[in-house]
């Protein structure tokens, strides 16, 4: 990381007078932007981030220095930069701490995967009393957020913020569309059957074919996704 991000930086301001000749470095930082932008590094005092210290962790000490041993995590803390991803290097009392986390969009997916719950949720509702066309639509609009909360966490450059159904769905069938793994093939099945009965079940506009066993395994596949979501981007889905 030093040779990536943080000795070329250094480098540059030496050669433009722009550290003391007694510069220590003692915290360094590089905010990666999702949407391509360059890369920004930050030394010493410019750098910002959350440090959260384990539990019974004594900080009360008078002129308390933590050592690795005492950090849980360390997170970006800045309005403008929750969405990036981000390097951070900290001088702690027995070295450095490197702490990084490369997962984009994390706010903003943990804002999708909060609504998605809500259809998932209403959908298992729907699937216990046997509501089948709320089933369908309640679901389709889980798993169609799940589907951009996937795209936005691994920056995808076919994925903005603002999004159609029409752009999700292509988007998310060209990720998966060469998919091995049996459960990215089942959820990317289930994301165009969801899509093409949808306008079946809302505007009873053409025949609905779901079997109980088949809306039973679609539950379980969009809660499946939901969950390894949030585990990626750090949401508390319990």
């Amino acid at each position: 990381m030093n040779e990536l991000f943080f000795n070329p930086e250094i480098a540059r301001r030496r050669d433009q007078d722009l550290l003391p000749n007694d510069f220590t470095l003692m915290a360094a930082q590089a905010i990666l932007f999702p949407d391509g932008r360059p890369h920004i590094v930050r030394l010493n005092d410019e750098v910002s981030v959350d440090v959260k210290l384990k539990q019974n962790t004594n900080h009360d000490l008078e002129e308390f220095w933590p050592s690795s041993e005492d950090v849980e995590d360390v997170n970006l803390n800045e309005q403008d930069f929750l969405n990036c991803g981000h390097v951070t290097m900290i001088l702690l009392k027995d070295g450095f701490y490197l702490s990084f986390d490369f997962i984009y969009n994390k706010q903003i997916c943990t804002e999708h995967l909060a609504v998605a719950n809500q259809f998932l949720q209403t959908s298992k509702f729907a699937l216990g009393n046997d509501f089948v066309f709320s089933f369908i639509d309640n679901s389709f609009s889980a798993i169609e957020l799940l589907a951009k909360v996937n795209l936005l966490a691994e920056a995808n450059q076919n994925m903005s913020l603002k999004t159609s159904h029409k752009s999700i769905k292509s988007a998310f069938n060209s990720r998966y569309r060469n998919a091995h793994v049996q459960f990215d093939i089942d959820r990317r099945e289930i994301f165009n059957r969801l899509s093409d009965a949808r306008k079946a079940a809302r505007y009873l506009e053409g025949e609905i074919t779901f079997d109980k066993s088949e809306t039973e395994s679609i539950c379980k596949t969009i809660e499946r996704m939901y969950i390894e979501l949030c585990k990626r981007v750090g949401f508390n889905y319990g």
